[in-house]
């Protein structure tokens, strides 16, 4: 008999397929894969040193040497290393003034508004204390608006250990002549009425505006470390923006930030972006068409029938093969030896098509209905009649009752009796409830069924064994002990959990499961591997899914556009989320790795620096227009719309994958 050509095609493919084992190749995603580690653990391990004030902790040498370049617009940086200064700033309703470098025993801050014009200070403080000295002055409704100076100096005393109880002026007086001038700051400080509040609740609240001219401080390699970790916190929860605002608004350098978003980008694209394509990427000649992908499901349901004892109907089967999910209708019928009732059919073939999907790099979710059409089985597989169960099941569909034939063959009553003996022994063995077994017998077969339960606390989670372990484990059991009653006759054994258990899940790489008026469950192949480990958990798999999709939606501009179109995609603000999804866009063209590396690379690295160089930019636009207080909205706008776009994007996948699915298995019914 001549052999299908589709069937030596799919051959040809599984045999490429199959061939490539090795996990590390030598190609150019492999050593892209090994660059990005290598660069994730100098990275990361940079700033664990950094933080910890582990690598010259006090050193200003990188922040001054690089202020002086181009790459700080700020201009260059003051170096205050062992020098007493003051630093004067505005909080919202009051104006914090701060001691640094001061010395370890007493010391002394006063502070006095006066108004520009002259005259008496307005507010006069007085701190008192031992080291750095923090002092505010409050605005109340007694300092109107206006142009103010606010002068602020530090004392320091030999003569006693503490100026804790200095905090007016009388005591100030008292301890004056022991006191030395350590450093004196003069700023500007504009004092102004605004709106605060929520927006339903608005009250009138006094606001300062510090002008200080000081070039800012250098920052230390321990506080560039410690806000890497700030930075890199705020770029994974709100995205680029909401971190380069975020720094951007603190005075962080704009090299800095730049720095940490590059090195982000570059460790996670070529970290995910190689795994991604060795769990997504197929060849073209590997690319099955829907031809191929139905013989292919043929071929294992043959075999799933065969070892079942069940008759597929392949011309009413049918199939739908989607961009985002292949959807299978698959009707049978029961024979006098089918004892699977229509959930172990469908357990089954899921199984053995999620394991050939694996082979064949499929990773599409799947979503299969199994409908038995005997005249006496209902063709709903979650609507059986109670006439179909065997006594003693709750739940047990039987294609056929062998009751009448049991009560009259004393034989088959002795054999029901070993197996229930032997059945009973083999659930003590593994620590089983028994919820429902049945025991059929004929001329030529012996038909034993299992329905188990563990015993065990939380076995969802802790319970190991697949219901395919235990089912091989059974008739290994059962063929032992019933060798002398057999006769001849073939024993067929079917073992089903009565509560799935994620081993039993585990079979798929993830699962979806439909939600609110969209019902149905989708299953993924599994994929081995630190590829599958990585990418196919519940958390990463929920964000490639949206991930795929959106790029899925944007195919036809990279189509059109090509290279540069990917570039751009990735680079403009907000219309993606970063290098991932143009690493999932490329994947989806079939762009080659290279140019998709290339392409996420350079608008990566656009994006980093546009962000980076703009965003002291916007701030100062705001404080110059007295929008300061809009900064705050802008991050959580930033934060709110990175996430409402994902989860957008999650609703609207899911929506479509169980929507169209659903009409397509209730037209195929229809």
């Amino acid at each position: 008999m001549e052999e299908d050509p589709l069937d030596r095609e799919l051959d040809r493919i599984r045999q490429r397929r199959t061939g490539q084992k090795r996990f590390f190749r030598g190609t150019f995603d492999d050593l892209t894969l090994v660059v990005g580690v290598i660069a994730g653990i100098v990275f990361f391990g940079g700033m664990m040193v950094l933080s910890a004030g582990q690598l010259a902790p006090d050193s200003i040498t990188l922040d001054q040497t690089l202020s002086k370049t181009p790459l700080d617009p700020s201009g260059e940086c003051l170096d205050r290393e062992g020098e007493v200064w003051i630093n004067i700033w505005g909080d919202h309703d009051m104006v914090v003034v701060k001691s640094n470098n001061a010395p370890s025993d007493a010391t002394l801050v006063t502070s006095h508004l006066t108004p520009v014009g002259g005259g008496d200070p307005l507010v006069s403080t007085y701190t008192g204390g031992s080291g750095d000295i923090r002092s505010e002055i409050h605005l109340d409704d007694s300092i109107p608006e206006g142009q103010y100076l606010l002068s602020a100096t530090l004392y320091h005393s030999d003569s006693v250990d503490s100026l804790d109880e200095v905090d007016n002026q009388s005591e100030y007086e008292s301890v004056f002549d022991s006191l030395t001038s350590l450093s004196t700051k003069q700023v500007d400080v504009e004092v102004k009425t605004v709106e605060t509040g929520s927006l339903f609740n608005r009250i009138e609240s006094k606001e300062a505006d510090v002008i200080d001219d000081d070039p800012r401080s250098c920052y230390t390699m321990e506080q560039m470390g410690e806000w890497g970790w700030v930075l890199m916190g705020a770029e994974w929860v709100g995205g680029r923006e909401t971190a380069m605002l975020l720094g951007g608004n603190a005075g962080v350098p704009a090299w800095w930030l730049a720095f940490i978003s590059l090195g982000m980008s570059i460790f996670f694209l070529c970290v995910q972006y190689p795994l991604m394509h060795r769990l997504y990427h197929r060849d073209a000649d590997d690319l099955l068409s829907t031809a191929q992908m139905r013989r292919l499901i043929e071929r294992i349901i043959t075999g799933v029938a065969d070892e079942l004892r069940c008759e597929v109907d392949f011309e009413q089967m049918r199939l739908q093969d989607r961009p985002i999910s292949i959807d299978v209708i698959v009707p049978y019928k029961t024979t006098g030896r089918t004892i699977a009732s229509p959930i172990d059919v469908r357990a089954e073939v899921i199984k053995e098509l999620l394991e050939e999907f694996a082979v064949f790099g499929e990773m599409r979710p799947l979503q299969l209905k199994v409908v038995c059409t005997d005249s006496n089985t209902s063709a709903d597989m979650t609507s059986l009649g109670p006439e179909f169960f065997y006594t003693g099941s709750s739940s047990v569909p039987l294609a056929e009752d062998y009751g009448h034939f049991f009560s009259e063959m004393s034989a088959f009553g002795r054999l029901d009796t070993a197996v229930h003996e032997s059945l009973a022994r083999w659930f003590r063995k593994h620590d089983l409830v028994d919820f429902g077994s049945a025991v059929m017998a004929d001329e030529d077969a012996v038909f034993i069924r299992a329905i188990y339960r563990p015993v065990q606390r939380f076995a969802y989670f802790l319970f190991k064994p697949t219901y395919k372990d235990l089912q091989d484990d059974l008739e290994d059991h059962l063929s032992a002990d019933l060798m002398p009653h057999l006769n001849g006759r073939i024993l067929m054994v079917s073992a089903r959990n009565e509560k799935s258990t994620l081993a039993d899940r585990a079979i798929a790489g993830r699962v979806e499961q439909g939600v609110n008026e969209f019902t149905g469950e989708a299953m993924v192949a599994k994929r081995g591997g630190i590829a599958g480990a990585l990418l196919q958990n519940p958390f990463m798999g929920d964000i490639l899914s949206s991930v795929e999709y959106v790029a899925h939606k944007n195919q036809s501009r990279i189509d059109r556009f090509g290279y540069w179109g990917l570039i751009v995609f990735v680079w403009i603000p907000f219309m993606a989320s970063g290098v991932l999804v143009g690493a999932m866009l490329g994947l989806v063209a079939r762009m080659p790795f290279e140019r998709v590396l290339a392409a996420c690379l350079i608008g990566g690295t656009a994006a980093s620096l546009t962000w980076a160089y703009t965003a002291r930019g916007i701030i100062e636009f705001m404080e110059r227009y007295h929008a300061e207080a809009v900064v705050p909205v802008l991050l959580f706008l930033a934060v709110a719309f990175t996430w409402l776009k994902i989860r957008d994007n999650r609703i609207r996948r899911r929506e479509e994958l169980f929507r169209d699915s659903m009409a397509f298995f209730a037209g195929a019914s229809e």
